[in-house]
């Protein structure tokens, strides 16, 4: 059996990073191994954990969550990105992948997502929300 990926929660709402920690837990194949409330802090403990995972709010103090991935893929290149996030317009998706993530899924789809956005990120697929998708979402507008 593989070792299981180490994952960064990075979530600023205190009783919403431990609920999302709380619902990981119950996966073995993850280990929060590290969460926090600001981008700064992210990209420090990316740096010196380099987590395979790197769950990402864009709304944060401080710098922001897309700040905080294109400081986080110099720092530790080979981390996934999923972000977790309220927005749900297609702009902030691709201003979130240009900066280097992988997944994006709505908050409010979280516990119905979250597995299959991590399932797919491993496997080299980018994720995005269903709810991004029925806007008329497709891959092609992150080139654009």
């Amino acid at each position: 059996m593989s070792k299981p990926v180490r994952v960064i929660v990075v979530e600023d709402h205190a009783f919403l990073r431990h609920t999302i920690c709380a619902f990981l837990s119950h996966e073995p194949t993850l280990d929060v191994i590290c969460q926090t409330a600001t981008g700064e802090e992210a990209v420090t403990k990316a740096e010196e954990f380099q987590p395979g995972l790197v769950l990402l709010d864009i709304s944060l103090p401080g710098i922001s969550g897309i700040e905080a991935a294109r400081q986080i893929r110099k720092v530790s290149p080979q981390s996934h990105i999923i972000f977790l996030s309220q927005h749900d317009s297609s702009h902030m998706v691709k201003e979130a992948f240009k900066a280097g993530g992988h997944g994006y899924v709505i908050k409010t789809n979280a516990a119905s997502e979250l597995h299959r956005a991590i399932r797919a990120v491993r496997e080299g697929t980018r994720f995005v929300s269903q709810q991004i998708r029925d806007q008329g979402w497709s891959d092609a507008l992150i080139t654009m």
